[in-house]
C-alpha cells in the first residue's frame, strides 16, 4: 500500500525543525490524537536508535507507541507506530528534513509500513495535515 506523505516547510533550521519534532512532540501533539485526551499529560521520543515513542497518559502512565528505528540530528527520524492500531502489526513514520536555499526547512513526512496484517488501520490517520499543521504553528514565528 501507499505510504500517506504530506510535505511542509516551517522557517527555521533542520536542526531546529528535528529538536521541535523529537524534543518538544509533548508540547505540540495533540491530544484528540491519543487513547484519552482528558488524560494527556504529554509525549517523548528517545533520541536514539531503538528509543521509546510514547505517551504519558495520566492513568495509564508512559504508553508505549513506537521504537526508533533510524536518527540523524537535523536530518531524519524514523520510527515504527502503533498508536491506533495492533501493536503487533505496527506501521512507520519518517520524517526528513530537508534544508532550503531560501532559508528554513522542508518537512517530508511519510506514514508507511502498511500492508494486509494493518491495513484496516490506515483510515485512521487522515487527520495527519491538522497535527503537522499544530507542530508548524509551533516551531512557527
Amino acid at each position: 500500500m501507499e505510504p500517506i506523505r504530506h510535505q511542509l516547510v516551517v522557517p527555521c533550521t533542520p536542526v531546529e525543525a528535528f529538536d521541535a519534532w523529537v524534543e518538544d512532540i509533548g508540547q505540540w501533539w495533540h491530544p484528540d490524537y491519543t487513547p484519552d485526551p482528558a488524560g494527556f499529560r504529554g509525549a517523548g521520543i528517545e533520541a536514539r536508535v531503538g528509543g521509546r515513542v510514547y505517551l504519558v497518559d495520566a492513568t495509564l502512565g508512559e504508553v508505549e507507541w513506537g521504537r526508533v528505528l533510524a536518527i540523524a540530528r537535523g536530518a531524519l527520524v524514523v520510527h515504527s507506530s502503533t498508536l491506533g492500531q495492533d501493536p503487533a502489526h505496527p506501521s512507520r513514520v519518517s520524517v526528513q528534513f530537508v534544508p532550503l536555499d531560501e532559508g528554513g526547512t522542508r518537512i517530508e513526512f511519510a506514514h508507511e509500513g502498511w500492508d494486509e496484517s494493518n491495513a484496516q488501520f490506515r483510515h485512521k490517520f487522515t487527520d495527519w495535515p491538522l497535527i503537522l499543521a499544530r507542530y508548524a504553528q509551533f516551531v512557527g514565528p
